[in-house]
Protein backbone atom coordinates (compact mmCIF):
# COMPACT_ATOMS: atom_id res chain seq x y z
CA UNK A 1 0.00 0.00 0.00
CA UNK A 2 1.43 3.38 -1.04
CA UNK A 3 0.97 6.28 1.33
CA UNK A 4 1.72 9.93 0.72
CA UNK A 5 2.96 12.21 3.45
CA UNK A 6 1.17 15.54 3.69
CA UNK A 7 3.67 18.35 3.20
CA UNK A 8 3.82 21.33 5.54
CA UNK A 9 4.16 24.04 2.90
CA UNK A 10 4.74 26.65 5.61
CA UNK A 11 7.14 24.63 7.74
CA UNK A 12 10.03 26.95 6.92
CA UNK A 13 8.27 30.02 8.30
CA UNK A 14 10.07 31.42 11.38
CA UNK A 15 8.18 30.74 14.61
CA UNK A 16 7.79 34.46 15.36
CA UNK A 17 5.63 35.09 12.26
CA UNK A 18 2.02 35.26 13.42
CA UNK A 19 0.44 36.44 10.15
CA UNK A 20 1.96 36.76 6.69
CA UNK A 21 0.26 38.59 3.81
CA UNK A 22 1.74 37.68 0.44
CA UNK A 23 1.09 39.56 -2.81
CA UNK A 24 -2.55 40.23 -1.92
CA UNK A 25 -4.94 41.93 -4.32
CA UNK A 26 -8.51 42.91 -3.57
CA UNK A 27 -10.84 43.94 -6.38
CA UNK A 28 -14.42 45.02 -5.72
CA UNK A 29 -16.88 44.64 -8.58
CA UNK A 30 -20.05 46.71 -8.87
CA UNK A 31 -22.00 46.06 -12.06
CA UNK A 32 -19.39 46.71 -14.79
CA UNK A 33 -17.05 48.75 -12.60
CA UNK A 34 -13.96 47.27 -10.93
CA UNK A 35 -12.24 49.04 -8.04
CA UNK A 36 -8.78 47.88 -7.00
CA UNK A 37 -8.55 48.34 -3.23
CA UNK A 38 -5.24 46.48 -2.74
CA UNK A 39 -2.61 45.89 -5.39
CA UNK A 40 0.03 43.33 -4.43
CA UNK A 41 0.41 43.99 -0.69
CA UNK A 42 2.94 41.93 1.28
CA UNK A 43 3.80 42.22 4.99
CA UNK A 44 4.41 40.12 8.10
CA UNK A 45 3.10 40.60 11.63
CA UNK A 46 5.57 39.33 14.22
CA UNK A 47 4.79 37.85 17.60
CA UNK A 48 4.72 40.36 20.44
CA UNK A 49 5.13 43.41 18.19
CA UNK A 50 2.98 46.50 17.62
CA UNK A 51 2.52 47.39 13.94
CA UNK A 52 0.74 50.53 12.75
CA UNK A 53 -0.58 51.28 9.28
CA UNK A 54 -1.01 54.87 8.14
CA UNK A 55 -2.33 56.42 4.95
CA UNK A 56 -5.02 58.72 3.57
CA UNK A 57 -8.70 57.80 3.59
CA UNK A 58 -9.50 55.32 0.83
CA UNK A 59 -5.94 54.00 0.65
CA UNK A 60 -6.91 50.41 1.55
CA UNK A 61 -6.20 50.32 5.31
CA UNK A 62 -9.57 48.93 6.40
CA UNK A 63 -9.68 46.44 3.52
CA UNK A 64 -6.23 45.18 4.51
CA UNK A 65 -7.30 44.85 8.16
CA UNK A 66 -10.41 42.86 7.21
CA UNK A 67 -8.38 40.54 4.98
CA UNK A 68 -5.84 39.95 7.75
CA UNK A 69 -8.72 39.10 10.10
CA UNK A 70 -10.37 36.74 7.64
CA UNK A 71 -13.48 38.94 7.40
CA UNK A 72 -12.91 39.75 3.72
CA UNK A 73 -11.53 37.30 1.14
CA UNK A 74 -8.55 38.36 -0.94
CA UNK A 75 -9.17 38.27 -4.69
CA UNK A 76 -5.61 37.04 -5.29
CA UNK A 77 -2.76 36.23 -2.91
CA UNK A 78 -2.12 34.34 0.31
CA UNK A 79 -2.81 35.09 3.97
CA UNK A 80 -0.98 32.79 6.41
CA UNK A 81 -2.19 32.29 9.99
CA UNK A 82 0.27 30.72 12.41
CA UNK A 83 -2.42 28.92 14.41
CA UNK A 84 -3.49 26.98 11.31
CA UNK A 85 -0.08 26.96 9.59
CA UNK A 86 -1.80 27.43 6.27
CA UNK A 87 -3.15 29.93 3.74
CA UNK A 88 -6.64 30.91 4.90
CA UNK A 89 -7.89 32.28 1.56
CA UNK A 90 -9.05 28.83 0.47
CA UNK A 91 -10.77 27.87 3.73
CA UNK A 92 -14.51 27.80 4.36
CA UNK A 93 -16.20 30.44 6.50
CA UNK A 94 -17.01 27.79 9.12
CA UNK A 95 -13.36 26.81 9.53
CA UNK A 96 -12.29 30.47 9.59
CA UNK A 97 -14.85 31.40 12.23
CA UNK A 98 -13.71 28.59 14.50
CA UNK A 99 -10.01 29.39 14.05
CA UNK A 100 -10.55 33.14 14.50
CA UNK A 101 -12.04 32.66 17.97
CA UNK A 102 -8.68 31.80 19.50
CA UNK A 103 -6.47 33.88 17.26
CA UNK A 104 -7.95 37.27 16.31
CA UNK A 105 -9.42 40.03 18.46
CA UNK A 106 -11.01 43.23 17.17
CA UNK A 107 -11.07 46.73 18.69
CA UNK A 108 -12.99 49.35 16.71
CA UNK A 109 -13.26 53.12 17.05
CA UNK A 110 -16.93 52.70 17.94
CA UNK A 111 -17.15 50.35 20.90
CA UNK A 112 -19.99 47.91 20.30
CA UNK A 113 -20.99 47.46 23.94
CA UNK A 114 -24.50 46.50 25.01
CA UNK A 115 -25.79 49.47 27.05
CA UNK A 116 -28.00 47.42 29.38
CA UNK A 117 -25.05 45.23 30.49
CA UNK A 118 -22.33 46.25 32.90
CA UNK A 119 -18.60 46.14 32.12
CA UNK A 120 -18.10 42.61 33.47
CA UNK A 121 -21.15 41.28 31.63
CA UNK A 122 -20.03 42.79 28.32
CA UNK A 123 -16.68 41.01 28.56
CA UNK A 124 -18.38 37.80 29.70
CA UNK A 125 -20.71 37.97 26.69
CA UNK A 126 -17.70 38.26 24.40
CA UNK A 127 -16.26 35.17 26.10
CA UNK A 128 -19.49 33.26 25.45
CA UNK A 129 -19.50 34.26 21.80
CA UNK A 130 -15.86 33.22 21.53
CA UNK A 131 -16.78 29.79 22.85
CA UNK A 132 -14.86 30.01 26.12
CA UNK A 133 -16.01 27.08 28.30
CA UNK A 134 -18.23 28.07 31.22
CA UNK A 135 -15.90 26.57 33.84
CA UNK A 136 -13.03 28.90 32.82
CA UNK A 137 -15.08 31.87 31.65
CA UNK A 138 -15.52 33.62 35.00
CA UNK A 139 -11.86 33.36 35.99
CA UNK A 140 -10.76 34.61 32.58
CA UNK A 141 -13.13 37.60 32.65
CA UNK A 142 -12.07 38.47 36.20
CA UNK A 143 -8.43 38.36 35.12
CA UNK A 144 -9.04 40.61 32.13
CA UNK A 145 -11.02 43.11 34.18
CA UNK A 146 -8.00 43.37 36.47
CA UNK A 147 -5.58 43.65 33.54
CA UNK A 148 -7.42 46.64 32.07
CA UNK A 149 -7.88 48.27 35.49
CA UNK A 150 -11.68 48.16 35.78
CA UNK A 151 -12.10 46.33 39.10
CA UNK A 152 -13.94 49.26 40.67
CA UNK A 153 -16.18 49.83 37.65
CA UNK A 154 -16.94 46.28 36.56
CA UNK A 155 -20.54 46.45 37.90
CA UNK A 156 -21.24 49.78 36.20
CA UNK A 157 -23.48 49.75 33.14
CA UNK A 158 -21.89 50.65 29.82
CA UNK A 159 -23.94 53.87 29.61
CA UNK A 160 -22.30 55.19 32.79
CA UNK A 161 -18.71 54.50 31.71
CA UNK A 162 -16.39 57.16 30.36
CA UNK A 163 -14.95 56.93 26.85
CA UNK A 164 -11.69 55.56 28.17
CA UNK A 165 -13.46 53.00 30.35
CA UNK A 166 -15.57 51.83 27.41
CA UNK A 167 -12.38 51.42 25.39
CA UNK A 168 -10.91 49.30 28.18
CA UNK A 169 -13.99 47.06 28.13
CA UNK A 170 -13.64 46.72 24.36
CA UNK A 171 -9.96 45.78 24.73
CA UNK A 172 -10.79 43.18 27.39
CA UNK A 173 -13.48 41.77 25.08
CA UNK A 174 -10.96 41.55 22.22
CA UNK A 175 -8.47 39.70 24.42
CA UNK A 176 -10.94 37.27 25.96
CA UNK A 177 -10.21 34.60 23.33
CA UNK A 178 -6.46 35.26 23.18
CA UNK A 179 -5.35 35.42 26.78
CA UNK A 180 -4.33 31.75 27.00
CA UNK A 181 -2.83 31.36 23.51
CA UNK A 182 0.79 31.83 24.67
CA UNK A 183 1.29 34.92 22.56
CA UNK A 184 0.15 33.51 19.22
CA UNK A 185 -2.66 35.97 18.73
CA UNK A 186 -3.31 39.33 17.09
CA UNK A 187 -5.54 42.25 18.09
CA UNK A 188 -6.70 44.28 15.08
CA UNK A 189 -7.54 47.89 15.93
CA UNK A 190 -9.21 50.44 13.66
CA UNK A 191 -8.64 53.96 15.06
CA UNK A 192 -8.96 52.73 18.68
CA UNK A 193 -8.27 56.19 20.16
CA UNK A 194 -10.09 58.26 17.55
CA UNK A 195 -12.82 59.48 19.92
CA UNK A 196 -10.63 59.91 23.00
CA UNK A 197 -8.91 62.97 24.43
CA UNK A 198 -5.07 62.85 24.32
CA UNK A 199 -4.67 61.99 28.02
CA UNK A 200 -7.14 59.09 27.89
CA UNK A 201 -5.66 57.93 24.58
CA UNK A 202 -2.20 57.85 26.19
CA UNK A 203 -3.51 55.60 28.97
CA UNK A 204 -5.05 53.24 26.41
CA UNK A 205 -1.78 53.11 24.47
CA UNK A 206 0.14 52.43 27.68
CA UNK A 207 -2.30 49.58 28.28
CA UNK A 208 -1.61 48.21 24.79
CA UNK A 209 2.11 48.20 25.52
CA UNK A 210 1.60 46.59 28.92
CA UNK A 211 -0.56 43.83 27.43
CA UNK A 212 1.90 43.45 24.58
CA UNK A 213 4.74 42.92 27.05
CA UNK A 214 2.91 40.76 29.61
CA UNK A 215 0.85 38.57 27.26
CA UNK A 216 3.03 38.68 24.14
CA UNK A 217 0.00 39.63 22.03
CA UNK A 218 0.63 41.32 18.68
CA UNK A 219 -1.23 44.50 17.73
CA UNK A 220 -2.06 45.73 14.21
CA UNK A 221 -3.39 49.29 14.45
CA UNK A 222 -4.92 51.49 11.75
CA UNK A 223 -4.41 55.12 12.69
CA UNK A 224 -4.03 58.73 11.59
CA UNK A 225 -2.61 59.69 14.98
CA UNK A 226 0.99 60.65 15.68
CA UNK A 227 0.37 59.68 19.30
CA UNK A 228 -0.50 56.12 18.28
CA UNK A 229 2.15 55.72 15.57
CA UNK A 230 4.91 56.78 17.98
CA UNK A 231 4.23 53.65 20.06
CA UNK A 232 4.66 51.18 17.19
CA UNK A 233 7.63 48.87 16.66
CA UNK A 234 7.11 49.23 12.92
CA UNK A 235 4.80 51.40 10.80
CA UNK A 236 3.78 50.86 7.21
CA UNK A 237 2.49 53.50 4.81
CA UNK A 238 -0.20 52.52 2.34
CA UNK A 239 -1.43 54.63 -0.56
CA UNK A 240 -3.74 53.65 -3.43
CA UNK A 241 -3.66 50.03 -2.30
CA UNK A 242 0.14 49.74 -2.41
CA UNK A 243 2.59 49.78 0.50
CA UNK A 244 4.65 52.90 -0.14
CA UNK A 245 7.03 52.68 2.79
CA UNK A 246 8.17 51.00 6.01
CA UNK A 247 9.35 52.81 9.15
CA UNK A 248 11.06 51.62 12.30
CA UNK A 249 10.09 52.66 15.83
CA UNK A 250 9.65 56.29 16.88
CA UNK A 251 8.42 57.85 13.64
CA UNK A 252 7.13 61.36 13.03
CA UNK A 253 4.16 61.45 10.64
CA UNK A 254 5.19 64.94 9.52
CA UNK A 255 8.64 63.80 8.34
CA UNK A 256 8.00 60.35 6.87
CA UNK A 257 10.39 61.06 4.01
CA UNK A 258 13.32 61.05 6.43
CA UNK A 259 12.68 57.54 7.79
CA UNK A 260 10.97 55.80 4.87
CA UNK A 261 12.32 52.49 3.60
CA UNK A 262 10.86 51.24 0.32
CA UNK A 263 10.86 47.58 -0.59
CA UNK A 264 10.65 45.66 -3.85
CA UNK A 265 7.46 43.62 -4.02
CA UNK A 266 7.20 40.11 -5.44
CA UNK A 267 6.79 41.56 -8.94
CA UNK A 268 10.01 43.63 -8.60
CA UNK A 269 8.03 46.85 -8.40
CA UNK A 270 9.36 49.73 -6.32
CA UNK A 271 6.72 52.19 -5.07
CA UNK A 272 7.42 55.87 -5.68
CA UNK A 273 6.51 58.11 -2.72
CA UNK A 274 4.04 60.71 -3.96
CA UNK A 275 5.58 63.53 -1.92
CA UNK A 276 8.87 63.09 -3.76
CA UNK A 277 7.10 62.86 -7.11
CA UNK A 278 5.33 66.14 -6.41
CA UNK A 279 8.66 67.80 -5.58
CA UNK A 280 9.99 66.63 -8.96
CA UNK A 281 6.96 67.90 -10.88
CA UNK A 282 5.10 64.57 -11.05
CA UNK A 283 7.16 62.89 -13.78
CA UNK A 284 5.85 59.60 -15.16
CA UNK A 285 8.98 58.34 -16.95
CA UNK A 286 12.53 57.83 -15.69
CA UNK A 287 15.97 56.76 -16.71
CA UNK A 288 17.68 54.48 -14.20
CA UNK A 289 21.37 53.72 -13.79
CA UNK A 290 23.70 52.25 -11.16
CA UNK A 291 26.93 54.09 -10.34
CA UNK A 292 29.30 53.95 -7.36
CA UNK A 293 26.99 51.66 -5.39
CA UNK A 294 23.93 53.87 -5.93
CA UNK A 295 20.85 53.67 -8.08
CA UNK A 296 20.26 56.94 -9.94
CA UNK A 297 16.72 57.74 -11.05
CA UNK A 298 16.32 60.69 -13.42
CA UNK A 299 13.01 62.02 -14.80
CA UNK A 300 12.73 61.50 -18.56
CA UNK A 301 10.83 64.36 -20.16
CA UNK A 302 10.34 63.09 -23.74
CA UNK A 303 7.18 61.08 -24.18
CA UNK A 304 8.10 57.55 -25.31
CA UNK A 305 5.04 57.16 -27.51
CA UNK A 306 5.72 60.45 -29.31
CA UNK A 307 9.38 59.50 -29.72
CA UNK A 308 8.30 56.28 -31.39
CA UNK A 309 6.00 58.17 -33.76
CA UNK A 310 8.69 60.61 -34.88
CA UNK A 311 11.13 58.54 -36.94
CA UNK A 312 14.52 60.13 -37.40
CA UNK A 313 15.98 60.32 -40.92
CA UNK A 314 18.37 57.43 -41.43
CA UNK A 315 21.39 57.39 -43.73
CA UNK A 316 23.29 54.47 -45.20
CA UNK A 317 26.47 53.72 -43.31
CA UNK A 318 28.18 52.69 -46.58
CA UNK A 319 27.38 55.46 -49.06
CA UNK A 320 25.66 58.08 -46.92
CA UNK A 321 22.50 58.10 -49.03
CA UNK A 322 19.17 58.82 -47.27
CA UNK A 323 17.06 55.71 -46.63
CA UNK A 324 13.28 56.11 -46.93
CA UNK A 325 11.14 55.60 -43.83
CA UNK A 326 10.24 51.95 -43.29
CA UNK A 327 12.94 50.62 -45.68
CA UNK A 328 15.90 48.51 -44.65
CA UNK A 329 17.87 48.38 -47.95
CA UNK A 330 19.72 51.40 -49.34
CA UNK A 331 18.17 52.32 -52.70
CA UNK A 332 21.53 53.75 -53.85
CA UNK A 333 24.07 51.01 -53.07
CA UNK A 334 21.89 48.08 -51.98
CA UNK A 335 23.45 47.74 -48.52
CA UNK A 336 21.28 46.24 -45.75
CA UNK A 337 20.70 48.55 -42.83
Amino acid sequence: MVTTEELDLYGDYPDDIVISVEDVYKIYKTHDIETVALSGVSLQILEGKIMCVVGPSGSGKTTLTNIIGGITKATVGKVYWANLRTDITKLSERVLTEARRNFIGFVFQVNNLLPHLNAWQNVELAARIAGVPKKVRQDRVDRLIRLVGLEERMRSKATTLSGGERSRVAIASALVNLIDTEGKGVVLCDEPTGDLDPETAERILDLFQELNETLGTSFFIVTHSQQVASKADITIEIRDGIISGFHQAGIDLDTLGETRIIRLDNNYRLPMPTDLLEMAGNPTQFRISFEDGRFILEPHKDDMAETMRVQKVRTCRVCGHEIPKGKFICPNCGSTV
